[in-house]
Formats: C-alpha cells, sequence, structure tokens
C-alpha cells in the first residue's frame, strides 16, 4: 500500500515523524508536506504564483517540501513525486480539529479533503494539546503513536469504511484507552475581532476565538470533556442537500418569477 503522509504544521513538527513512523507498519510511505506551517488554510490551492518543491533528509528519513499549501502538496504528490497514493494521512496536528468550524478551515483537514475529491481516501490525525512540547513528553507521544498505529492496523485489517471519505481522528490530552465515533459539534469557538493601531496610528486587526461550551455528544465534548479518542466520518455528498422540500419550492418560485412578464423584463442600462 503507498501512502502519502503530510501535514499542515510543516517539516519539524513531531507529530508528522509519530505518523509517518506508525504508517510504515502498513504501508510504504512517501512524506510531501508543507514547507512552513500552514494552520487555516482549508482547501486553499496556490494559482498566483509559482509552486516550489525541494528535498529535506530530516534524521535520516526524506521528505519533500512545497512552498504552498496543504492541498497543493495533494496534487504536487501525485503528479510530481510519487504518483497517485492509496491513501493520504495528515497530522498529527498540534491542537484539535473539532467541530464543523474548524474542520472547514483546517489544513490537515484540507489535504485529506482534497486528496478525498479525487477519490483518494484519507485520514487526519489531530491532538488536542497545545505546544509540540507537549506531543514530544513520552508517555503521550507513545499513546498517540500506538492510538494512531491501531486505527491504521484497524482500516487495513477491515478496509476503509464504505461510503466514507475522511476519517476525522482526534486524541484527548489525555491518556485513554477508550474510543468513540463521534458527530462533529457545528461551533468550537465564538468568533471575535480586536482592532489596534500601528506606530503610524492606521488600524489593524487580530482574529480570534473563545471557545463555547461543549454540546453533550459531540466531538468536542467526547475529547475535551469526556477524555475519549472521537473518530468522525466524513462524506462529501453530504455536503449537498438536493431533496429538501424548501429548496424544491424557492425553486419553483425563481421559476415562476423568471417566467413572469416582470421577471423576464431586461435590465435597466
Amino acid at each position: 500500500m503507498k501512502l502519502l503522509v503530510t501535514n499542515d504544521d510543516g517539516p519539524f513538527s513531531p507529530g508528522l515523524r509519530i505518523l509517518a513512523e506508525a504508517a510504515k507498519s502498513i504501508g510504504e510511505v512517501v512524506i510531501v508536506v508543507p514547507e512552513t506551517p500552514k494552520s487555516a488554510t482549508g482547501l486553499g490551492l496556490t494559482l498566483h504564483k509559482p509552486v516550489r518543491v525541494n528535498k529535506l533528509t530530516l534524521e535520516g528519513e526524506q521528505l519533500y517540501l512545497v512552498s504552498g499549501t496543504p492541498s497543493d502538496v495533494i496534487y504536487i504528490a501525485m503528479n510530481v513525486v510519487a504518483g497517485r497514493p492509496d491513501m493520504v494521512l495528515s497530522g498529527v496536528n498540534i491542537g484539535d480539529n473539532l467541530s464543523i468550524q474548524v474542520m472547514l478551515t483546517s489544513g490537515t483537514l484540507g489535504a485529506v479533503l482534497q486528496a478525498a475529491i479525487e477519490g483518494i481516501p484519507g485520514i487526519a490525525f489531530s491532538a488536542a494539546v497545545d505546544e509540540p512540547s507537549e506531543l514530544e513528553e513520552p508517555e503521550y507521544k507513545q499513546f498517540v503513536y500506538n492510538a494512531v498505529k491501531a486505527v491504521l492496523q484497524a482500516v487495513v485489517a477491515h478496509g476503509f469504511p464504505e461510503g466514507v471519505d475522511v476519517l476525522n481522528v482526534n486524541f484527548p490530552p489525555v491518556l485513554t484507552d477508550q474510543v468513540v465515533i463521534a458527530a462533529p459539534a457545528r461551533n468550537r469557538f465564538s468568533p471575535s475581532v480586536v482592532k489596534r493601531k500601528d506606530p503610524q496610528g492606521r488600524p489593524y486587526y487580530w482574529l480570534y476565538g473563545l471557545p463555547v461550551e461543549a454540546e453533550k455528544g459531540t466531538d468536542v465534548h467526547v475529547v475535551l470533556e469526556e477524555g475519549k479518542i472521537a473518530i468522525t466520518p466524513i462524506t462529501l455528498s453530504s455536503l449537498i442537500e438536493v431533496r429538501n422540500h424548501q429548496v424544491a419550492k424557492l425553486v419553483e418560485e425563481v421559476a415562476k418569477r423568471l417566467s413572469s412578464p416582470c421577471g423576464s423584463a431586461r435590465p435597466r442600462s
């Protein structure tokens, strides 16, 4: 099995080393990552400037560094570095990727979602820690390694779940052997914008978020309150709802207005 290992934290993340080492237990590993951290880049692609690729040998491991986003990595890896992988693995991210709000902006998820668009299954791994040093603490590092390896070996043994494009796996900040399927919360943070001024008196802004209370039964509650590993299956087709009755009535109303004399009138110049 050919495995593409990537992340959004760059080549020096301890989470990357944990994931790559665990992935070697199930297949051939190729590591292609953004050359610098690219958190919160989502599915963004670099279309306005060239993308460059460089090689780096780090602790005896060969890596390919891409001057773009995690989504860029997918296309560079497929078309330049190693060909089409059987599966894409992203992480282990420093910080959780819980809730729909966070998943849609996450670079870690962006890589596997971009791969899923190309029909390649993927798994994103994230740890609910604040600093790289926490992931390097020996006992916690071993816990994450064992858990990643368990997920990968289970997928090999049973096959990737049918009808699922991506698995989003989040590890709690505490050691555990409990793992559950968890639906994503809608929100993880309450967004805020702070206005400040630079030395010339010109305004600038910081965007940040304050955590919201976790709803029971959601991935946020499972990981941060219950201290369990959460696995959230993602299916791209579920993002689109074309059989909604209210949408059908809306489309009928639009069609009726377009077919009326007023609707067919030309716009004023």
